[in-house]
């Protein structure tokens, strides 16, 4: 244990940049750009505006609203807390594809596999701890810096409409629900890593054998069977549409590890009563994150996907060199 904990801090330490940094540096430029657009609006106003009013003012809006009305702000608020949670998971679905390609070529092409062999680490703690990063420990800090730009955006929303004589907590932190959305956030971490699993372990394995070109061998290698498949249309015999290996197969390989592409699989996600919206980080209910986790192809998935890292586990023992 102590020294798949020691793997775990020098996959951090050596990726760094992609797994804190690049989250980091994403919500610190969201945060910039609300900024100056929030000042941006205030000097149009002061400069264009004169004497003409433009529009309605917040406090106007907010005085002649019901509480029945404020009530619907919330959902709004939620779902931009949601949108700016799906960004940093774009991000982060793109560091981890790269990472899991890099993972163990980089060893085998630089020939530093050579030096890590020689070292008591095995094979299984080495391959663990980069899949432990990549399903759990990247994803986890994802989350904490999404809660930080919520809370952030949160903020700086107060201060704006507080200037206009609006009370923040009436219109915005009362509506709006966020440690529920950060509860939801929090619970989808052992979720999406369940559903990673198969794009983590197929990246790892392909990752473990090629001799150059993994990114081609990774995406043309499912790309290309899809092509065959639907060429001749091999699904229908079994009464299976062609769309089925795309969605159930290609995209949970090759997209597995964005946060919540599980929600692809959903017609509807529901973020609050009457409102729902498909695709959004962490925007699925309790019901719908219950529903896919006991699901027949979350766990199938799984399966193939612990069956691929432990191939790649296999293949980094014998395979030394690109």
């Amino acid at each position: 244990m102590n020294r798949l904990t020691w793997l775990i801090r020098r996959e951090f330490w050596e990726h760094k940049g992609g797994i804190f940094w690049a989250p980091v540096w994403t919500a610190s430029v969201f945060v910039l750009i609300s900024i100056m657009g929030a000042i941006t609006a205030e000097v149009f106003k002061a400069k264009f505006g004169g004497g003409l009013r433009i529009g309605v003012s917040i406090r106007d809006l907010t005085s002649k609203l019901d509480p029945e009305a404020l009530a619907k702000i919330g959902p709004a608020i939620d779902v931009g807390m949601l949108g700016s949670s799906g960004l940093l998971g774009t991000v982060l679905g793109f560091v981890l594809f790269f990472y899991l390609l890099s993972a163990l070529y980089d060893d085998r092409r630089d020939r530093s596999v050579l030096f890590w062999k020689s070292l008591p680490l095995s094979d299984r703690d080495t391959v663990l701890s980069k899949v432990i990063v990549a399903a759990l420990l990247a994803p986890a800090i994802t989350v904490v810096v999404s809660i930080l730009l919520h809370i952030a955006i949160l903020s700086l929303l107060s201060v704006h409409v507080m200037f206009y004589g609006v009370n923040p907590l009436t219109v915005i932190w009362g509506p709006a629900e966020p440690t529920v959305v950060w509860l939801r956030l929090l619970a989808s971490i052992p979720l999406n890593a369940l559903w990673a699993l198969p794009c983590i372990g197929w990246l790892l394995l392909v990752s473990s054998f090629v001799r150059g070109k993994p990114f081609l061998w990774a995406v043309l290698l499912p790309v290309g069977i899809g092509i065959m498949i639907s060429w001749f249309d091999v699904l229908s015999t079994f009464s299976v549409p062609d769309a089925a290996y795309w969605k159930h197969i290609a995209l949970r390989l090759l997209a597995g590890v964005f946060p919540g592409i599980y929600q692809f699989e959903m017609e509807a996600v529901q973020i609050a009563p009457g409102v729902s919206i498909a695709g959004l980080n962490g925007a699925a209910s309790w019901t719908d994150m219950g529903r896919v986790l006991v699901s027949a192809p979350m766990w199938i998935g799984a399966i193939a996907g612990s069956a691929m890292i432990y191939g790649a586990i296999q293949m980094r023992r014998w395979r030394d060199e690109a």
